[in-house]
């Protein structure tokens, strides 16, 4: 998994197992969609996560370069391209099955999101790290899927409160 990211701190209330078991339903669902569907997934995803996306418009093939932007900033001066790669479960993502990818992302001076619901090999991890790429394997958009609640219930929420005892601080004379 890669940690480049910084997606590994994951603030999700569940029983490790009750966690676990639920990546595993979502990955399971994930690995039937098919590619277009994957696509959109990760479009809707990263919509849902407060991102404005565009995608492509042009025609492409399967593992066509740049399949759609995110725009960071308002001015649209820090664009990260993304692509999705469906593959079957268990495959594994190698550096050179990326180097279109990542030509393109050098190309256009930007920085590339690669989305799989697989995994990444070491020297895939690598290579990403030097193209300016961020992995987002299965497990990863699993739990991203859970954190912003997206294609799941939430079946319970627990709230406790308790008094700051710095809040009226303010208030005092």
């Amino acid at each position: 998994m890669n940690n480049q990211s910084g997606l590994n701190n994951f603030d999700v209330n569940l029983e490790a197992s009750d966690y676990e078991n639920l990546v595993t339903q979502i990955l399971a669902k994930v690995n039937m969609l098919s590619p277009a569907g994957f696509e959109q997934l990760i479009t809707d995803l990263l919509i849902r996560m407060g991102y404005e996306v565009y995608k492509n418009a042009r025609r492409r093939t399967a593992l066509s370069a740049i399949q759609g932007i995110i725009i960071e900033d308002r001015p649209g001066y820090n664009p990260i391209y993304i692509q999705t790669r469906k593959l079957e479960k268990g495959s594994i993502i190698t550096s050179w099955s990326m180097q279109t990818f990542g030509d393109a992302v050098t190309r256009k001076a930007g920085r590339g999101l690669l989305v799989t619901n697989a995994n990444f090999s070491k020297p895939a991890q690598d290579y990403a790290k030097e193209k300016k790429i961020i992995l987002i394997d299965g497990n990863i958009l699993a739990r991203l899927m859970i954190v912003h609640n997206f294609c799941v219930n939430i079946r319970e929420v627990v709230e406790i409160k308790s008094l700051d005892p710095n809040a009226f601080k303010d208030y005092e004379n």
